[in-house]
Parts: C-alpha cells; sequence; structure tokens
C-alpha cells in the first residue's frame, strides 16, 4: 500500500491551489512491506517535458507504515504538475493520480497544482452575496422613459409575449423586437432585489447597439436609447449603491457590430468607419481578407466583425486611463462580466485588470468561460486566467452542468466530484467569488430545462450554498419558462409569479445572509453521495452548515451516523428551510431538502470530530 490523495490533507497542505513563494508539504504513507527504500516527487511545469525532482524524506512510522514528506516552494505563479517515482529491490514504480483524487501504483497521470500571485486577491464585498443577471429591455418598462427605437426595429405593447424569432435568407436574426424594458425600470424594482437579499446586478449591454441584445455594439461611450441615458445610468448606479447594491457591467470586446461607428457598414454614423475607407482610423482594429467585404467576423456572423484586440489604438481606447473601462466605472459600474474571455488575448485581460483594478481594487472581473478555467486551453495556447493578473472569478458553467445532470438523472458521484475537483483547482479566492449559474441568456430557462419545479428547488439548494456566488437569471424565481436563445429571454411576469417558488428563493436569501459567516470562504466537504442523495458542509472557524437534498422521486431516511453528522443528543436540528426540528433519523420527502447549522467545538482527536461535523475520508465523497 502506498497512499496519497491530493484532497486529504493529512497528504496534501495547503489544500488546492498554492500561492507562490509559498510551502507546500506533501505526506505520503507507505506500507512497510512494498520494501520502498527511495522516492521523489516530479515536478512539471506547464509546457515542460523536464522534471524538477524533489527527494522525499522519512519522518517516521505509524505502526507499520512509513511516513514519508516532501517540501517544495514554487515560486513563479503557473500551472504545475505532479506524480512520484520509487524504488525497491524490484525495480523503480510510479504513483500517479488515479480515477479522483487518490494515488494507484503504475498511473503516469499526474495531479495538478495551480499556483497564483502570492499578492492576489479578489473583492470581499461579492463573497457569500447573492448577484441577478438582467436582461434590460425585458425586466421592466418604466412610465419614467420613453424609449426610442430605431425605424428598422419595433416597440411591442404585449408585455410578456413570446420574443420574435426570424430568420432571413442569408442566416441572419434581425432581433429588433423590443418590450421596452429600460434603466429606469430596474431602479423601480431595487426595492423587490433587495427582498432577494441581492448585492450584486449584472446588466446585459447597456451600450447603444442595433439589436435587442446589445453584443452588437454600436458605439462603447453611449447608453443605448431605448434604455435610457448617461444621466438614467448614472441614477441607477447611485440609488443601487444606496441599498448595498453595485452594478456590473457586460463588457463585449472581442467583437463590435458592423452597424457601429467604428466599421460602420450600414453609414448610419457621421464618422468614416472601417467598412468605408481604409483610412479610417478605425480601419486597423479589424482584419479584412478582402476589404471591403470579407473580414473576419465572431463565429461567421457578419453582424459582428471580430477586432484585433492587441492592436495599440484599440486596447487604448478600451483600457486606457481614460478609456471605456475607466469611464463607465466612473459613472458608478463596479466592473465586469467579460463575453467571451477566452477569445481575448492575454495581453488585452492583463491591461483589462490593471486599469479596472487601478481605478476601484473591490471591482469584480468575472469571465465567461464553460470550462475548468485553471487549465483551460483556447486557441492553441494555455490561458492564465486565474493566477493573479487577469480574472477574478468564472461563469461556473461546470457546477451547473453537474447540478442539472444530478437533479434530473441522478448522477450525484459527479457532482461531488465536480466540485471537489473545481474546489481543487482554482485559488480559494476565485472559488469564493465564482459566479453560480443554473440560467443564462445563452441556455434554457432552468425550469424548462429540469421540468419541475421540485427539481427547481433542488437545483437551487444545492446552487445556493456551494462555494461561490449564486446568480439568478431574472424570472428564474418567478416560474418563467422558456427555449433556448431568444425564448429565454421573455419578460419579467410581473403580477403573475409563481409566488409559492418565490417566496423559496427569498428563504433561500435569507439563510444565505443569516450564515454569511460561514459561506463567504467555508470549506467544502462531500459528508455523503449516492444516485439522487447528497450530503455536503460548508466549514469555517464559525461553524458548519449542512445541505442534504433529495432528488429522488420517494421518501429516505437517512442515518446522520452514515452522513458524517453528529446530532446533538434528543434535541436535533432546525431545517432553516422550514422551520420544523430534524432528529437523529432525518426524513426527507420526495425533492425535499434540509439545510441546518452547527457551532465548532474543539476537535475531537479520537473521533476525527469538530463538536458536531465529522469528517469522512472515506468512498462516500472524501475529505477536503
Amino acid at each position: 500500500m502506498i497512499r496519497f490523495d491530493s484532497r486529504d490533507e493529512k497528504c496534501k497542505r495547503p489544500f488546492g491551489a498554492a500561492a507562490a513563494g509559498c510551502e507546500t508539504e506533501i505526506n505520503i504513507f507507505v506500507s512497510r512491506k512494498e520494501g520502498i527504500y527511495d522516492l521523489s516527487m516530479l515536478l512539471f511545469r506547464d509546457g515542460e517535458t523536464e522534471a524538477e525532482e524533489h527527494p522525499a524524506y522519512f519522518t517516521g512510522l505509524q505502526g507499520s507504515t512509513e511516513v514519508y514528506r516532501i517540501k517544495f516552494c514554487p515560486e513563479e505563479p503557473g500551472l504545475y504538475r505532479y506524480r512520484f517515482v520509487y524504488k525497491t529491490r524490484e525495480g523503480t514504480g510510479c504513483l500517479g493520480k488515479g480515477a479522483k483524487s487518490a494515488g494507484e501504483k503504475g498511473s503516469l497521470q499526474a495531479w495538478q497544482l495551480t499556483v497564483y500571485g502570492e499578492d492576489f486577491a479578489t473583492p470581499e464585498w461579492i463573497k457569500g452575496g447573492i448577484m441577478y443577471q438582467i436582461f434590460p429591455d425585458r425586466f421592466f418598462r418604466s412610465s419614467r422613459y420613453q424609449p426610442q427605437i430605431r425605424d428598422d426595429s419595433h416597440l411591442r405593447e404585449d408585455w410578456g409575449g413570446t420574443p420574435e424569432f426570424i430568420r432571413y435568407e442569408d442566416g441572419s436574426v434581425p432581433n429588433n423586437d423590443f418590450f421596452g424594458g429600460n434603466l429606469d425600470g430596474i431602479a423601480e424594482k431595487l426595492d423587490y432585489l433587495k427582498s432577494l437579499n441581492v448585492n450584486c446586478i449584472y446588466l446585459n449591454p447597456v451600450f447603444e447597439a442595433a439589436s435587442n441584445h446589445k453584443y452588437d455594439t454600436g458605439d462603447y461611450e453611449k447608453i443605448d436609447r431605448g434604455f435610457g441615458t448617461e444621466e438614467t445610468f448614472r441614477r441607477l448606479c447611485e440609488k443601487a449603491g444606496e441599498k448595498g447594491i453595485r452594478i456590473i457591467l457586460d463588457g463585449v470586446f472581442s467583437h463590435t457590430g458592423a452597424d457601429s461607428r467604428y466599421f460602420n457598414k450600414e453609414g448610419r454614423y457621421p464618422g468614416v468607419g472601417a467598412f468605408q475607407s481604409k483610412d479610417s482610423e478605425y480601419y486597423s482594429w479589424y482584419s479584412f481578407d478582402r476589404w471591403p467585404d470579407s473580414y473576419k467576423s465572431w463565429w461567421g456572423v457578419k453582424i459582428l466583425p471580430e477586432v484585433r484586440e492587441e492592436e495599440p489604438s484599440y486596447l487604448e481606447y478600451i483600457t486606457g486611463k481614460n478609456g471605456i473601462l475607466a469611464g463607465w466605472m466612473r459613472k458608478g459600474a463596479y466592473g465586469y462580466r467579460l463575453d467571451v474571455a477566452d477569445e481575448l488575448p492575454d495581453i488585452f485581460l492583463d491591461r483589462l485588470r490593471e486599469r479596472v483594478k487601478s481605478e476601484n481594487p473591490e471591482a469584480l472581473i468575472i469571465g465567461e468561460v464553460w470550462e475548468d478555467a485553471s487549465n483551460k486551453v483556447s486557441y492553441g495556447r494555455r490561458r492564465r486566467y486565474l493566477t493573479g493578473r487577469q480574472l477574478d472569478s468564472v461563469m461556473n458553467y461546470v457546477f451547473r452542468t453537474a447540478v442539472i445532470n444530478f437533479v434530473k438523472y441522478g448522477d450525484g458521484e459527479t457532482l461531488a466530484e465536480t466540485v471537489e475537483s473545481i474546489s481543487e483547482n482554482y485559488p480559494p479566492q476565485v472559488l469564493n467569488c465564482l459566479m453560480n449559474i443554473l440560467g443564462t441568456h445563452d441556455t434554457a430557462r432552468i425550469l424548462t430545462e429540469l421540468e419541475t419545479e421540485d427539481r427547481l428547488k433542488c437545483a437551487a439548494v444545492i446552487q445556493y450554498f456551494l462555494p461561490g456566488v449564486p446568480c439568478i437569471f431574472y424570472g428564474d424565481e418567478a416560474g418563467m419558462r422558456g427555449e433556448g436563445d431568444p425564448f429565454c429571454r421573455g419578460c419579467y411576469p410581473w403580477g403573475r409569479e409563481d409566488r409559492d417558488l418565490l417566496e423559496f428563493y427569498r428563504v433561500l436569501g435569507r439563510i444565505r445572509r443569516e450564515n454569511n459567516d460561514i459561506l463567504k470562504d467555508g470549506k467544502y466537504f462531500t459528508n455523503y453521495v449516492n444516485q439522487y442523495i447528497i450530503c455536503y458542509r460548508r466549514s469555517s472557524s464559525a461553524g458548519d452548515l449542512f445541505v442534504i437534498v433529495n432528488a429522488s422521486g420517494k421518501t429516505a431516511v437517512l442515518n446522520p451516523e452514515d452522513m458524517g453528522i453528529n446530532f446533538p443528543e434528543g434535541e436535533g436540528v432546525i431545517n432553516q428551510l422550514n422551520g420544523r426540528r430534524i432528529y437523529r433519523d432525518t426524513v426527507l420527502n420526495a425533492g425535499e431538502s434540509a439545510v441546518f447549522r452547527t457551532e465548532v467545538r474543539d476537535y475531537d482527536e479520537k473521533k476525527n470530530t469538530y463538536g458536531n461535523a465529522c469528517f469522512h475520508s472515506d468512498g462516500n465523497g472524501g475529505r477536503m
């Protein structure tokens, strides 16, 4: 037996990612029967084939088990991988990563180690909070501002009607039907958002553009006249700030609209765009195969010409001292969600962070990345989003997929492994401000995806208490349905909300607020998992918050001891979701969940517990 598990702090400290310049300690437990007389770790820097060899030294015996220790200190941020080699009288062997985090003899697969900058910090205000995503045209239409719609668009008066989907012969979709939602409408609903305990609003694009979605930017310097004015935006940010709510903007910087002041294909703007003349000040921003009709566009969509983000004048325009990023932050924005972050080059992201953080060190930078962002490869290059010089965190599509598959199809093991893997790979300051989503403007509505309200409630409970920050796509809390774009972008159903579901979300928000001391940075532990049931814990010096979800279609009687929970004798615990007391035999109905808190007590070495919270290191999920 040779034992090493990267998620067990007896084997590796600190857990997960490490700060550059700080020591990491590895402990390997070896049965004396193995006859090992030499043991080393091979540490590979990403992209390199030559390894640093770090010899292990013998530290003593635990019964018949030998303990070997390695201490090392990566100096540079980046992605590293490691595995082990050893010698016996029979020859040389290797220990690599097995199916999960435990070592396996003979495996050549390496463990990942993310090393981040020692000074890497992310905003504290968002941790433990709740984010709310708003598609401005479809949230609320205030009579205070009359939307101004272009001649080639139309303003609909049937609030709540089905969004139009028209495809022209050339394959383009106009997206030119508007319902009139505006920034004043958002301002008038701030008390509603506060009732959900929201502390951050993420706005889909608000800059001038032809479409209703605004991802075809026409002018970065102007608020779209359908939504309001610069003064409207300032007023919204000010009123939100008074209620403890900060606003981040959608930063769409990989492309502009063809119908824009920069490209000006339609000739609507008074200046000279790149499509009109090679002498245009914007010509160098775009890549033409054959000017003017053949140009590089985002995923071949001709109304979205791609920009050359590394071009100096574009870099200066967006990230300069008086550029777009700084300008809107000075008007009240508290950061940016970056559209298609994996299509933005490193130099652009480096400059973007420098500018945003120089304006406000507590501003938030979230990237749209659909995969594990710690080891993402895009366009043939390993990305370094999370090592301290680019993003604060990312949209968490990885968790979204795992939660849906658990609730809908009964894949509990994959859910637990996904959360544990991301928790291990991401720096803790990144993990604690993850944008945890169930639905967005790019996906079907989560209630449509999951089909039933009971499933949605299970998914929401998981979402609200995993590491990171839950993000509600406007109206999901009210029971909105809709297939993918554009049908997921319907109008908020004011006056027709699902009141039961809405109240459930308010309860979730209250629980987050009341347990912020744990949820803002508490560690994640899987205590128990099977096909349709998961019990996990968030743990900090303030206490432990347990979450149990029964996503099956039948009543479950659960033994707390099997789930690593030591209930107080006789008194039980309060389920914060419904106020009912839970005793030693935990009974959860089909689709029911429980959330309860226990306080940390002195560590009990024999029982391996902190008071009421028991650590597991078996096949039920593992210790992290």
